[in-house]
């Protein structure tokens, strides 16, 4: 299962609905990542805080549990072959999602976000929402 960055955040406010979901992974027993775009996004949100140092030790407090995959060069290739398919049938998506659905897709593993519309887009990838 790879957490989306609105899940980590929904996570860090406390947000019900994404703690139900955190528990019925964890009764799962399912691996849980993380990816490095989302690592990105966090760190853009930490920058632009008014409190830098109290996001970041709430972000860490969440994300220790989690493996971390990288960007890697087959997974950026995808995700780039993928964004460039949407963009033709007018379908843009974020480049920051496509990075995120294709690390997934080369991983074989589900997309965990509040924010399935934006991963729906992607033919073959497994979303779970909460």
């Amino acid at each position: 299962m790879i957490a989306d960055t609105s899940f980590l955040i929904d996570l860090m406010r406390e947000n019900q609905k994404a703690l139900d979901k955190l528990s019925e992974i964890e009764r799962g027993s399912r691996r849980q990542f993380l990816t490095s775009p989302s690592v990105f996004e966090l760190a853009v949100g930490v920058s632009m805080s008014d409190l830098p140092e109290k996001e970041k030790i709430k972000i860490f407090g969440v994300i220790e549990s989690f493996s971390i995959i990288p960007l890697t060069f087959e997974s950026a290739w995808r995700a780039g072959l993928e964004l460039g398919e949407l963009y033709n049938k007018g379908k843009p998506v974020d480049p920051i999602d496509g990075q995120i659905a294709g690390i997934a897709l080369e991983h074989n593993e589900p997309v965990v976000t509040r924010n399935a519309a934006h991963f729906n887009r992607f033919p073959n990838l497994k979303v779970e929402t909460y």
